[in-house]
């Protein structure tokens, strides 16, 4: 990653960092701005009270709510959720900005596969960190995995197959068939895996991607288990 590129957002990569004295700076430096949102969401909320209206009459009601949500959009998009939400905004056909932001994408799925406590705190987040794990992987899988982001999202997908399952991880198999078909022999070593659930998440990854099944969905995993999987 280049921090000229990213400049005032390079920082971010810090959060999935195995230094933990480098990854708690960031995290505390994420969770401030969070926190710094959050109470000017709680600011603009309390002036709207005021009129119960987003419009309010009253001049010095109209400024303070201005400054209210002008302060939460810039503490927002100095979060890891600012580049993560310019992904999901950028236009499917534009591949530069895509490209720009996939990075913060794949970090954000990166940083809940490997220190899900962090990822997942209160303090780290205004929304369900769920939701938002589910609209990057379905972005993916509508728009393509850009060239940059494959290889990481290789590794989440093989990082899913082993461990415990956590909320959208099937959405993971949908994304296999974006990759380099040499990417299922990784699969395949999984196959034969000593952990039975291991195995049979891999044979059904390796099923997904040969499938003539135009999309795979959550039932699709008991459908083939059914079938004798």
């Amino acid at each position: 990653m280049s921090a000229e590129l990213y400049g005032d957002y390079f920082w971010m990569f810090d959060l999935v960092a195995t230094d933990q004295v480098v990854r708690r700076r960031a995290l505390a430096r994420h969770q401030a701005l969070v926190a710094a949102e959050s109470e000017a969401l709680h600011r603009w909320n309390g002036l709207w009270a005021v009129e119960r209206t987003a419009a309010p009459t009253q001049p010095h009601l109209v400024a303070e709510m201005d400054q209210a949500s002008a302060d939460r959009l810039w503490h927002h998009k100095r979060t890891i959720h600012g580049p993560v939400r310019a992904f999901l905004d950028s236009a499917p056909d534009d591949d530069v900005t895509e490209a720009l932001w996939a990075p913060f994408a794949v970090l954000y799925l990166r940083w809940e596969a490997d220190y899900p406590t962090e990822w997942g705190a209160p303090e780290s987040r205004m929304w369900s960190p769920w939701a938002t794990k589910e609209m990057l992987l379905l972005r993916f899988e509508r728009g393509g995995l850009p060239e940059n982001a494959r290889p990481q999202i290789a590794e989440l997908i093989l990082s899913a197959l082993v461990r415990p399952y956590r909320c959208k991880d099937w959405m993971y198999a949908r994304l296999v068939r974006h990759l380099d078909p040499s990417f299922l022999d990784r699969v395949t070593a999984l196959a034969s895996a000593d952990d039975p659930l291991v195995r049979l998440r891999a044979q059904f990854v390796l099923h997904a991607a040969e499938s003539r099944e135009p999309r795979i969905t959550r039932s699709s995993w008991q459908r083939w288990l059914s079938a004798g999987g």
